[in-house]
């Protein structure tokens, strides 16, 4: 495997996770594997995570009810991955890479708080009025963020990385459109911008440092604040 440089990152993304890749877990035929998982996947992300946010978007489902949709979801994805056996420093539990990550995560999760804040203050983002009780940010804060980010990050990540084949660009794209999507239920168009950007810079992160402790203390800042503003 030839040696990954951050200005050769898209020539791949398993040596970026891992300096030992799992080919052990391809007990199949390379292409095999890849077609048989690729679509098991892709069927999985389309009906566990899509699906569920256009019930919700569309009113059939109300919005107070997001939170009890979305932790069908994960753990539909939590299913999942049990089913796929990961290991997890392949989801990005990992520690030797820590504090920089905390250090990059923290400072982005700061920042963005505070672009919340004045975009808020200066009427760029208006009051969503769902009314969140304290029940709420614990709940956003100790499960939701951290298991949104096992999702968006640690398992997608991971399974595209077991498909093989995929550039920094294609999972770019699909981490940060699933990741946004997923706010489409707001209905307002600063906030999709937000999550775009916000989904962007995770990944980025995540795939120059693989850890999920950091981008979920990130987003458990960035969500938090959105919804003390009444963004979310």
């Amino acid at each position: 495997m030839n040696q990954i440089t951050p200005e050769q990152l898209h020539l791949s993304l398993g040596s970026r996770f891992d300096e030992t890749p799992d080919r052990d877990l391809r007990k199949g035929g390379p292409l095999e594997h890849s077609n048989q998982t690729g679509l098991k996947f892709l069927f999985i992300l389309l009906s566990g995570l899509y699906i569920p946010v256009i019930l919700l978007w569309s009113g059939i489902i109300p919005l107070e009810y997001r939170f009890n949709v979305l932790s069908v979801v994960i753990i539909s994805f939590l299913l999942f991955s049990f089913q796929r056996r990961y290991r997890f420093r392949e989801l990005g539990y990992r520690i030797d890479n820590l504090s920089s990550s905390l250090c990059w995560n923290f400072t982005f999760g700061l920042s963005g708080s505070l672009c919340l804040y004045y975009s808020h203050k200066y009427g760029l983002l208006t009051p969503a009025k769902i009314y969140n009780i304290p029940y709420n940010y614990l709940f956003y804060i100790a499960f939701l963020a951290p298991v949104q980010e096992l999702l968006f990050r640690g398992i997608l990540f991971a399974e595209i990385r077991r498909i093989g084949r995929i550039n920094c660009k294609t999972i770019f794209f699909i981490s940060t459109f699933s990741f946004c999507f997923l706010h489409i239920i707001y209905d307002r168009p600063p906030l999709l911008i937000i999550s775009f950007v916000s989904g962007l810079i995770w990944s980025f992160i995540y795939i120059k440092l693989p850890n999920i402790w950091g981008v979920s203390i990130s987003h458990a800042l960035l969500g938090a604040a959105a919804m003390f503003l009444g963004v979310i």
